[in-house]
Formats: C-alpha cells, structure tokens, sequence
C-alpha cells in the first residue's frame, strides 16, 4: 500500500481500501465552487469520474505537491514542481487518494456546512462529512477563486506521519531545493493547525500533526 493510500485510509476512515480508481470521464474543475459543501462534492464527483486533474485543480494550489514529500518523491522533483504548476505530481496524489478510499467516499454520506475559522489570519472553512454508518470527519476548504479543498486542514493527521521525518532531512540540507521546500512549508501551518482541532481524531494523530509544526517552525 502506498503511502497516499494509507493516508487517505487513515484520516478518511471509513471503510475498506479495496476500491476502484473509477473510469475515464473527464469533467476538469477550472475554478473553485460557490460553498465549501459544493467543493467536497465535487471533488467526491471528480475522483468518481477518474479525473485526477481536475481533483487537483479543486485543492489548495501547491499542496498537493508539498505532500508528495511523505510518499518519497525527491526534493528536486518537489522544488521544480512548485516552481512550475506541478499538475502531474498534484493528479498522482489523488489517483493514490482515490485508490486509498476506494466506493467509501464516492458512496452516501451527509455533507454539511460547519461553519469559518480563522487561524493565524487565514479563513478556513470547515465541512463535516459522515459515511452511512460511519462517523463525522472534517473537510476544510479556503476561497481562492472559489472554495477549493485544503489538504493539509483535511487530511493532516495522515500526512504528517509521512512527511515528519523527510522534512527533519531538508531541516539538515543547506540546498536551494531544501530551501525552497521548506520556505513552502510555513504556508500550510495555518492548515496544520486547522487539523489539529478536529474533535474526531486520536490524541496521537493530534501529537503527529504538532510534532510536523513544530519541525516546519524550527526554520520559521
């Protein structure tokens, strides 16, 4: 199982990582959507439909690629990537999601509005999501060009158990792509922390997700 799997099992939770990356049709997201409960929605139709490109068009522009640090892409990769608009390894991350989480987020669930938060000046909004039978997880969305899906406020807990100990290494590395990565880094803290109020997780998925801050803090 591939780490993005094993994060999207872990944090999504709800049910078995058996399923099927869905078909071929193309229905690429270009901007945000009009509500937070529209882009869950719509991510959930984009990784339906197979359409990894437009998954990652409906996420937070760059984190996709900055969480592909935890699933052992390189540091030059990641660095040319967010130099450049890093499409392929963002629809990567989410063909690996989409094999992770299988029919379990793509199948009935509620959907509904939480209402903003605003952490460190940044407005979150946050989207509770409950499988049939399952329980209530967290989505986060920000407004850029419309609502789009914030992986690191969604998905934390299970990204930082892959990403702690490659950032540990850049911390060590005095290269141009270490500092680049880390200078990108400082941007999903807000995010980060975002995660860690979510009622729902594990005492020690919260300490991973503060364990990730605080080594992304020690170049802040």
């Amino acid at each position: 199982m591939s780490k993005a799997v094993a994060v999207a099992c872990l944090v999504i939770a709800m049910g078995a990582c058996d399923g099927d990356s869905g078909g071929a049709t193309t229905v690429t997201a270009v901007s945000g959507a009009d509500t937070p409960v529209a882009a869950v929605e719509e991510l959930r139709n984009l990784i339906s439909a197979g359409d990894f490109d437009g998954a990652a068009s409906m996420a937070v522009p760059d984190q996709a690629v900055l969480a592909s640090l935890g699933e052992g892409a390189t540091p030059s990769l990641i660095a040319q990537s967010l130099e450049n608009d890093g499409e392929e390894v963002a629809a990567n991350f989410w063909s690996g999601f989409a094999q992770g989480v299988g029919d379990t987020f793509t199948g009935e669930m509620t959907i509904e509005e939480v209402g903003p938060v605003t952490e460190r000046g940044v407005e979150f909004f946050l989207v509770g999501v409950t499988p049939e039978g399952g329980v209530e997880r967290l989505m986060v969305t920000r407004d850029l060009d419309g609502h789009r899906i914030d992986l690191f406020g969604s998905f934390g807990a299970g990204l930082a158990e892959g990403m702690i100990s490659p950032v540990e290494l850049l911390l060590g590395s005095s290269s141009p792509d270490a500092r680049t990565i880390l200078s990108a880094l400082q941007d999903v803290v807000p995010s980060l922390l975002v995660a860690a109020t979510d009622e729902s997780l594990s005492p020690e998925a919260v300490q991973r997700i503060i364990q990730l801050i605080e080594v992304i803090t020690r170049v802040g």
